[in-house]
């Protein structure tokens, strides 16, 4: 692929592992430490991005085997339970500068994950920090909903997006995104957060039965 699409638009292309390293140790998310972790994932996940205009890689992600012998992917393995894993991909946090970039990132990656998983699990994970709530919207307008908020294994509490059902829904039922333990109890009954909007509280989610 292409930096820059057409009319300058920008678009998804693979990154190499010096890429990717150069924007990841800026990071001070647990998911990409220790380094040698994300070595190992570079070896067995492929590295996505977008670059500037000027060619400077300015963010991007992880595609990883949901089989894959890692951390992260055992942790989302031992959360979903016994079942065939078939083809599933796991979609790592940004890193890099969260702009206008992360839109077609995250949609280039989401459909190149949904051909390759060949209708097996897809997942989306986002530590439980302010930047992650900042790109909560981002995630459910690209169809993504938000499954649960659990900590994986080591690692941070996490925000974990699969893709949103196809079936109508009923009006939601809409949550404080502050009120963290209503929305985990309300996730672990089989809802999910489809939509979001701005409160005078704060974020708030829009949760339904699925």
């Amino acid at each position: 692929m292409t930096q820059v699409c057409e009319a300058a638009q920008l678009c998804a292309r693979r990154m190499s592992a010096e890429e990717f390293c150069l924007l990841a140790r800026r990071e001070a998310g647990s998911i990409y430490r220790p380094r040698s972790e994300v070595l190992r994932m570079l070896t067995v996940g492929q590295a996505w991005g977008v670059c500037g205009l000027r060619g400077a890689p300015e963010t991007a992600l992880l595609a990883l085997p949901l089989s894959a012998d890692l951390g992260l992917a055992a942790a989302l393995r031992e959360l979903l339970g016994p079942r065939q894993w078939g083809g599933g991909w796991i979609l790592t946090p940004p890193v890099g500068q969260r702009s206008e970039a992360l839109t077609p990132l995250l949609e280039g990656v989401l459909a190149w994950a949904a051909r390759r998983s060949r209708g097996g699990e897809l997942w989306a994970v986002l530590e439980c920090t302010p930047d992650a709530e900042e790109l909560m919207n981002l995630y459910l307008e690209q169809g993504l909903a938000l499954r649960a908020i659990r900590p994986l294994n080591s690692l941070a509490p996490c925000y974990l997006f699969a893709p949103a059902p196809a079936a109508a829904r009923p009006d939601p039922v809409w949550v404080p995104l502050a009120d963290r333990s209503r929305l985990a109890l309300l996730l672990n009954q089989g809802w999910a957060a489809l939509e979001s909007r701005l409160t005078p509280q704060g974020p708030a989610l829009g949760l339904s039965r699925v």
